[in-house]
């Protein structure tokens, strides 16, 4: 074989290789009427050009009814919006079915945009239900984008399904609401000290000489018993002592002069 074929042949398998993964979205889209204004924006905000740069991807593609406002929004925010559609691996009826009861975590174009915070890039999608429901990843956001059909697909590069309404992610058309801080602490005032009296009040309040009741001192004659009223046994040991010695002295003379007379 002539060497310089060789080069032809390998140009002509890559040619053929990108033209069968390549695609166009927006002509793929214009044969089907209920997703004209979810193809118009697509190619208003350029996000189709942006599509069909990849190789794989699966569209959740929004019908005609249930665009809502979406028109009325700038084109900045729409494509954040719908980039959240798109996502990066491809995802068929087949494949939604291998699922089962699971909940899957899907990569959007947003999450690869870099703009994407607190899981903004990312879907999740969970049988329900006998379908499908997607939602964002975002915590507490709701997952109720309905699976509707299969509209196309193209194993294993391109892949749209049609869903009920859009999905909305918190935070991607305005800052996410910072997380409720918890309430402050009730403030319980301390008790002030007891107010001192001025002195006036204090005269108000202190009783006077005619309000206080002395009770009457005790009489000197009430306190001490008179010594006429002591008992003769309470009588001091020393005048008994006295007269005793007296009466024995006596006795004494009189039994002397008893003796002397004999």
């Amino acid at each position: 074989m002539n060497r310089s074929i060789i080069p032809l042949l390998c140009s002509f398998l890559l040619l053929s290789a990108s033209s069968a993964s390549a695609f166009n979205i927006t002509k793929i889209l214009s044969q089907y009427p209920d997703y004209t204004n979810f193809n118009d924006l697509i190619s208003k905000t350029g996000l189709a050009s942006e599509i069909n740069a990849k190789s794989t991807i699966t569209l959740l593609a929004i019908p005609n009814g249930a665009i809502g406002d979406l028109t009325s929004k700038s084109n900045d925010v729409v494509k954040k919006i719908l980039t959240t559609h798109v996502v990066l691996d491809y995802y068929d009826t087949m494949k939604l079915q291998k699922l089962k009861d699971k909940t899957t975590k899907l990569t959007t174009m947003f999450q690869e945009s870099g703009k994407a915070s607190n899981d903004q890039g990312f879907l999740n999608v969970t049988a329900k239900d006998n379908t499908f429901v997607f939602g964002s990843a975002v915590k507490d956001a709701q997952r109720d984008s309905r699976l509707e059909k299969s509209v196309m697909n193209q194993p294993y590069n391109i892949s749209i399904l049609g869903i009920s309404q859009p999905i909305v992610t918190p935070g991607i058309d305005s800052p996410l609401a910072p997380s409720s801080a918890p309430p402050p602490k009730a403030h319980t005032p301390k008790s002030s000290p007891p107010k001192a009296e001025s002195p006036a009040e204090e005269e108000a309040e202190a009783p006077t000489k005619e309000d206080e009741t002395e009770a009457p001192a005790p009489s000197k004659d009430a306190d001490s018993p008179s010594a006429d009223s002591r008992p003769a046994d309470a009588q001091s040991p020393s005048s008994s002592s006295a007269e005793k010695l007296k009466i024995s002295f006596g006795f004494f003379v009189l039994l002397a002069s008893m003796v002397a007379a004999y």
